[in-house]
């Protein structure tokens, strides 16, 4: 099926229309009309996000593992690293696609059970790219200081992608939510793995239904918490560049009690959540 240039600025504007309320800085990320393709949004993003803090870019705090071409531009593996020789708990970490619609795709706050070094800290997750792209990945560590790092990646249309043909059938089990905690190998380990997965599609207004052919309404998760015990692991806010149900995969603290909670809320203001050993949706 043909989509013309019109119809893909039209769901652009509907996108943006839809979530501009709920997604941090999405506007600095639309390219205005007659915009050349070598125009770089990174300043502006830069600028809206952290003003005139200085920012260290490539001094090894911080590591991006991303394809340099995707097999799949609506499912892109992402994955941030901070090196076991970071010590300090990380106040913050977001991954930003420079020209997605909405470029910031995770912006994460971290509390006391996220751990504070002793091993290497991950933070994966998969993403849709609209088009070829700098993906930056910034962290604020424990002394106030942003580190930097970005990886370009060859990809397009993923914001785009055409919608599933049974949309009811893919929302059938909607907010259904898998959490898991990975023992590490060694008791005493300071760190250890926990993953969560969401059945939601996360539309972004972008897409669309093959069957009506009008585009399908935007909704996604906007916000996640994951709690050990009464103790934060991380807060995000997230954007509709993340991909069809939403996949997290990240370290914290290794502790006696490693049960982790998460609850998810969508822009539609309903919540899910699950724990670590079961998993249950609610609304």
């Amino acid at each position: 099926m043909h989509i013309s240039s019109s119809n893909i600025r039209a769901g652009r504007a509907k996108a943006v229309a839809l979530t501009a309320t709920a997604v941090l800085i999405a506007s600095v990320a639309l390219c205005p009309a007659g915009a050349r393709a070598d125009d770089d949004p990174w300043p502006s993003i830069q600028q809206e996000m952290y003003g005139s803090r200085p920012i260290k870019e490539n001094d090894g705090i911080v590591i991006l593992d991303a394809p340099e071409r995707a097999e799949d531009a609506a499912v892109v593996p992402i994955t941030i690293r901070v090196p076991p020789t970071v010590k300090g708990q990380l106040k913050s970490m977001a991954l930003i696609i420079d020209r997605n619609p909405a470029p910031v795709a995770a912006n994460i706050s971290f509390g006391p059970a996220s751990g504070d070094g002793g091993g290497e800290r991950r933070m994966s997750t998969r993403v849709r790219i609209d088009m070829y792209t700098y993906v930056h990945a910034v962290v604020e560590t424990s002394d106030g200081v942003l580190h930097m790092t970005k990886a370009f990646v060859k990809a397009s249309g993923g914001c785009s992608a055409p919608a599933p043909k049974d949309t009811d059938a893919d929302t059938a089990d909607l907010g259904k939510m898998v959490v898991k905690s990975f023992d590490p190998a060694l008791e005493t380990t300071p760190l250890r793995e926990g993953q969560f997965m969401i059945k939601h599609p996360n539309n972004n207004g972008m897409q669309m239904d093959q069957l009506t052919h009008g585009y399908i309404p935007a909704r996604f998760i906007k916000n996640i918490t994951v709690m050990r015990g009464n103790d934060l692991v991380f807060k995000a806010e997230t954007g509709f560049s993340i991909a069809t149900n939403p996949n997290f995969r990240f370290t914290y603290a290794n502790s006696r009690d490693n049960a982790v909670e998460v609850e998810a809320i969508d822009t539609d203001e309903i919540k899910f959540a699950g724990t670590s050993g079961k998993a249950v949706a609610s609304q």
